[in-house]
């Protein structure tokens, strides 16, 4: 059994050990100590990084009351120094002790019960009992969370038997068995942990949730707290000045230059794709005599949308007859195939189209429609595609 030095001392930098096992995991030496500083992978923590005589530890397993240390090459002492990766442990501490804040705000504020927690690399997750919380509510939980932060109030780690813990207002009841660890932000949330937290609320710094998104009936949050929660903020505020100078506006502006400017854009696109279908409408007269006189064409319009294209593929065939292969080029790349004539079908001709141009879609043996992403090959697919029809007669052209 591995003494959790980490549970004792979160804040301890260093130790010495002594080597009692030794083994390979994943084609990786391992070795078990008989204390440790680092913190394994579980409870939706991630794993301490750092050293033991020098050599990198890559990983940290729990097995069992076993902690097993994963290293970069072979360690051949049987006494080690440990230390810790000190920046990667104080992130985790930030992030752990900030999920709490967050689960003790979401069920002081509005009975919400958390239902997990996953502490990433870079961004945080925090699982909720709940179907729906308005940003009103979210922002409430930040306040409320934060406020106890500024407020600097202790944390502390307890170890009390079930029967004690019994006695307690504990926001999540316990799952293990025989002696409980509990971690304490005073005077607000009392719950059972084995993970790694800050002494003091104010050592968090800050947390802001910037995410959100539903699993199943319930509702995730990310969030960001401490250096994380700062590099975002500063990333942001970067971006607001860029945006501010380009748009020759101030923050509270912003959101409205933004709408402006999409408006005008969205605008400009109709105009273009009004223009483009015009041109394309004048084409058709040529098209339609090429077609009389090979049966089939193939035809690539500039910023032309699949509806446009779609009505310039009905004109085609109301004016002339015969087999019309066309491409638009618009927000996506689009395929129209049709045909008057009803004893051929054009549909392995289209799916060979899409198939070479990565796309979906579908139709009739007469009219099939589909897009794919946007592709310079468009218009040499679609040529292809004409010779292919021509080369093996299916229209008997």
């Amino acid at each position: 059994m591995t003494v959790k030095r980490y549970q004792i001392h979160s804040a301890e930098r260093a130790c010495r050990a002594v080597v009692v096992g030794r083994k390979q995991i994943d084609d990786r030496p391992a070795v078990l100590l008989d204390q440790t500083i680092f913190y394994p992978t579980s409870g939706g923590q991630l794993h301490d990084k750092g050293t033991l005589n020098d050599i990198a530890v890559v990983d940290v397993r729990l097995e069992g009351d076993d902690i097993w240390h994963l290293l970069d090459r072979p360690l051949e002492e049987n006494e080690v120094d440990a230390v810790l990766d000190w920046p990667r442990r104080f992130d985790f501490m930030q992030q752990h002790t900030a999920f709490h804040l967050l689960a003790g705000s979401f069920q002081r504020l509005f009975g919400i019960e958390t239902l997990s927690s996953h502490l990433g690399e870079t961004e945080s997750t925090i699982d909720i009992d709940a179907s729906e919380v308005d940003a009103a509510q979210t922002g409430a939980v930040e306040d409320l969370a934060n406020a106890i932060i500024w407020e600097d109030r202790p944390v502390k780690a307890l170890t009390i038997d079930a029967a004690a813990a019994a006695q307690l207002e504990i926001r999540k009841a316990p799952t293990v068995r025989g002696d409980i660890r509990l971690i304490d932000i005073q005077d607000f949330d009392l719950d059972p942990c084995g993970g790694t937290h800050v002494g003091a609320t104010g050592q968090v710094g800050l947390v802001k949730i910037i995410g959100r998104e539903r699993i199943r009936k319930n509702l995730r949050f990310t969030f960001l707290a401490g250096r994380r929660a700062w590099r975002h903020y500063r990333a942001s505020h970067q971006a607001v000045n860029e945006w501010t100078g380009v748009l020759t506006t101030d923050m509270a502006g912003l959101g409205a230059a933004l709408h402006k400017l999409l408006a005008e854009q969205k605008a400009l696109r109709k105009e273009v794709e009004r223009l483009s279908q015009q041109a394309a409408e004048q084409q058709l007269a040529g098209i339609c005599s090429d077609v009389r006189k090979s049966g089939v064409i193939s035809t690539a319009f500039a910023d032309v949308e699949l509806e446009g294209l779609r009505n310039l593929a009905h004109l085609a065939c109301s004016r002339q007859p015969g087999t019309y292969l066309f491409g638009g080029q618009g927000s996506r790349s689009h395929v129209v195939m049709c045909t008057t004539r009803q004893d051929i079908d054009l549909t392995p001709f289209f799916r060979e189209a899409m198939e070479r141009l990565g796309g979906k879609g579908g139709g009739s043996g007469q009219f099939l429609q589909g897009s794919a992403p946007l592709t310079e090959q468009l218009p040499a697919c679609l040529e292809e595609i004409r010779r292919s029809i021509l080369h093996t007669g299916a229209n008997n052209y």
